[in-house]
C-alpha cells in the first residue's frame, strides 16, 4: 500500500514511513495523522459549552465544532462549571492531540 498524507502547505518532507504489516488503509493514514502530529507543537484549546457532567482531567474528548473544521481530539487539562444567567456551563481547557 502507498499513501500520501499532507497538512497545510505541505512544505516539511518527513522519511517515508515502511510498516509491512499496515494493511488497511483507515489504519495507514490514522499512522500518517500521528507522524505528523508528533511534528508540531502542542495547542492548548479553550472551549466553553453547556454543562458536561462526569469531565475530569486526563479524560480524552471528541470535539465537533464546525468553526475549528473537522473533529479533532484532546486531553483535557482543566474543568471548571459555572452558571450564568440560569444556564450551567462547562468550561475545559485542552491540548490538542
Amino acid at each position: 500500500m502507498n499513501i500520501t498524507v499532507k497538512r497545510h502547505a505541505a512544505d516539511r518532507p518527513a522519511p517515508d514511513i515502511v510498516e509491512p504489516l499496515l494493511t488497511d488503509i483507515r489504519a495507514a493514514l490514522e499512522r500518517g495523522r500521528a507522524e505528523l502530529d508528533s511534528g508540531e507543537p502542542l495547542q492548548v484549546v479553550r472551549i466553553t459549552s453547556l454543562y458536561v457532567a462526569g469531565l475530569a482531567p486526563g479524560d480524552l474528548v471528541e470535539v465537533r465544532d464546525m468553526y475549528q473544521g473537522g473533529p479533532w481530539r484532546g486531553k483535557v487539562t482543566s474543568v471548571s462549571h459555572t452558571a450564568a444567567e440560569g444556564t450551567l456551563l462547562t468550561e475545559l481547557e485542552l491540548v490538542r492531540t
